[in-house]
């Protein structure tokens, strides 16, 4: 009986995400003056939303130096990506944050608004997704990255991909690095949304530093040495508790 109440319960709240973006996009970015506040109006709506799967005991959020974390600013944040709700959690607790949408959301008619106004498209074409980024950094935006692409089970060790490194070559902005795990798998790749457990999700999110873009820069300058060595760097901090 609780399996299938919180499953319902998941089913419900993401049904009101898709209406409260569709409201949000459509009834109150049109008063919204400018994209920065565009950016603190979702994220003041998206804590309000997490704040609604805490209170009906969906999830759990626990928080290490949480200051730090609210105070990043214009970096390139990378995270582990351990469920579907992972981009809610960060851009409610990160400010003036953006992040890399796979190209199908816009097409769905819930969020296709919200996504070609604020976020960035996964697209094939490498220039093409890469000079977004870097406007939306240049624009003084934090752009968040899942490093290993799509969501990863527990225990799992993912590749990292380069596209973090090639940004912040391009860009010279500093790569910040986040922990986000679960005390469970929840939300899966093919899990279906009502399968949400008979028990509440503990969400940790742990600061593991940053990497200082000019330094790295400095000291390999050949571009393919300097990926290599930043996506070596990210995929150490991010999965240092697998080795």
């Amino acid at each position: 009986m609780i399996k299938f109440l919180r499953g319902a319960a998941v089913v419900l709240l993401i049904t009101l995400f898709g209406i409260g973006a569709l409201f949000i996009r459509y009834c109150i970015f049109p008063f919204t003056k400018t994209q920065m506040k565009k950016y603190e109006m979702l994220q003041k709506s998206w804590k309000f939303y997490i704040r609604l799967l805490k209170s009906l005991k969906i999830i759990n959020l626990k928080i290490e130096d949480e200051e730090k974390i609210k105070s990043i600013k214009n970096s390139i944040i990378v995270s582990t990506h351990p469920s579907f709700a992972d981009i809610v959690i960060l851009m409610s607790i990160i400010p003036h944050s953006t992040c890399f949408v796979a190209e199908k959301l816009a097409r769905n008619p819930f969020f296709k608004g919200i996504v070609k106004l604020l976020f960035i498209l996964d697209v094939q074409s490498i220039d093409e997704w890469l000079n977004n980024a870097l406007e939306k950094l240049d624009a003084g935006l934090n752009v968040i990255i899942f490093p290993m692409g799509g969501r990863h089970k527990k225990e799992e060790t993912p590749k990292i991909r380069r596209g973090a490194a090639l940004i912040a070559q391009k860009s010279h902005k500093n790569i910040v690095m986040l922990n986000l795990e679960t005390d469970f798998d929840f939300l899966q790749n093919n899990q279906p949304i009502y399968k949400a457990g008979e028990e509440t999700v503990q969400y940790l999110l742990e600061y593991l530093g940053q990497i200082d873009t000019n330094s790295f820069l400095e000291k390999y300058p050949d571009e393919v040495t300097f990926k290599t060595e930043v996506t070596k760097q990210i995929s150490t901090n991010l999965y240092k508790k697998q080795s």
